[in-house]
């Protein structure tokens, strides 16, 4: 856990991590829990997209448009997704080659900030990661299982960049010393520090993903109630000592 990511994900993914989200362990990085998870067979709802945030939505391609500029020279590519009931314009200046990759019916996570044009919601530029194709056996090593994590990312890192170090991490990760003591795990059904950290961030279902969630959160409350335990000790231990009661302030005649 204390191994730096500079020997797991490489010199300039690392420096990448660091310098984005401060993450330079491999115990940073493994911490670094997703903050939702998306399903493959399930639609981000596009309609409650906010203007002005950064968004990693998973969506499938409805159409695609490419025409000339008009301010300037060159060509826009246009790519409409949507989820079923709305839509989101992906733009693209000067790179028309994108359109042999973004056909319709394809399904992908898209990355960007959400901006409006002309009262539509669009992602100027986005970062993509497309789900099905050539490179899905790529895809099914890194997010395994139905569940698909999505972290908490910056522009130089996103979501599925973070997700293959994850994977790296994990693969080469030597079991971790688990600070929760094996008899409480075995008296509260709670799995190893290992199984939990593979769980969160490579779900194989709903009730793994449970599991590692409902242990994860034990080991984040032990710390503050050991030490509440501790303070309370440590005050039974001081005697108190008694007082004589105060004697009574004069406040002058009553009226």
């Amino acid at each position: 856990m204390d191994t730096p990511l500079t020997d797991v994900v490489g010199g300039r993914t690392a420096d990448a991590l660091e310098k984005a989200l401060g993450l330079e362990t491999v115990g940073d990085l493994l911490r670094h829990y997703p903050r939702r998870y998306a399903e493959r067979g399930e639609l981000t709802e596009l309609r409650d997209l906010t203007p002005g945030e950064d968004v990693t939505v998973l969506a499938e391609v409805a159409s695609v448009n490419v025409r000339p500029m008009r301010a300037r020279k060159g060509k826009i590519l246009e790519v409409v997704v949507t989820d079923g009931r709305g839509k989101l314009t992906l733009t693209f200046f000067n790179q028309a080659w994108r359109e042999r990759e973004l056909q319709v019916g394809r399904r992908g996570l898209f990355a960007g900030k959400v901006t409006v044009f002309n009262a539509k919601r669009q992602l100027n530029s986005p970062d993509y990661r497309l789900l099905s194709g050539a490179d899905a056996a790529d895809e099914i090593e890194e997010f395994a299982g139905a569940l698909i994590p999505v972290y908490p990312a910056a522009a130089a890192v996103p979501t599925w960049t973070i997700a293959r170090c994850v994977r790296l991490a994990l693969d080469t990760l030597d079991a971790p010393a688990d600070p929760l003591p094996s008899d409480l795990r075995a008296r509260h059904k709670l799995v190893g520090l290992a199984t939990a950290l593979q769980g969160i961030h490579r779900p194989a279902d709903q009730g793994a993903l449970a599991q590692a969630r409902t242990r994860l959160k034990w080991e984040e409350a032990l710390p503050v109630q050991a030490l509440l335990a501790q303070r309370r000790l440590a005050a039974a231990s001081r005697p108190g000592k008694a007082r004589p009661p105060a004697a009574p302030r004069w406040s002058g005649p009553s009226r």
